[in-house]
């Protein structure tokens, strides 16, 4: 897995940058979900979830539009997968994913 310290690497896939323009964002503020944002592991990806409390109170005028900003990246590869914003309950949808991924082989022959 790579750390979020090392966002040069992370490319995004036509899908991301596709959402990321029609949701408006920049790599700036993908850079910023990624540092300041919560990490969880599901469904076979890596989700960071930006909420209230992860904005730092001076930043909350400037940056305060990320507010239920989630970035999902791959587990395995430096990719970014797809952005969204879901600001009512967007932790809450994530944490209810499966933690593995329904793809995912059971048995290894």
């Amino acid at each position: 897995m790579f750390g979020p310290t090392d966002f040069q690497q992370y490319v995004p896939t036509n899908h991301a940058e596709q959402r990321m323009a029609q949701r408006n964002l920049s790599f700036e503020d993908i850079r910023f979900v990624l540092e300041h944002g919560e990490k969880l592991h599901r469904a076979g990806a890596v989700f960071f979830h930006l909420g209230k409390c992860n904005i730092p109170k001076t930043q909350r005028r400037q940056v305060g539009r990320l507010e239920g900003t989630i970035v999902v990246l791959s587990r395995d590869l430096p990719l970014i997968l797809t952005v969204y914003r879901n600001r009512q309950g967007g932790l809450g949808h994530v944490k209810r994913k499966s933690a593995r991924s329904r793809y995912a082989t059971k048995y290894a022959w």
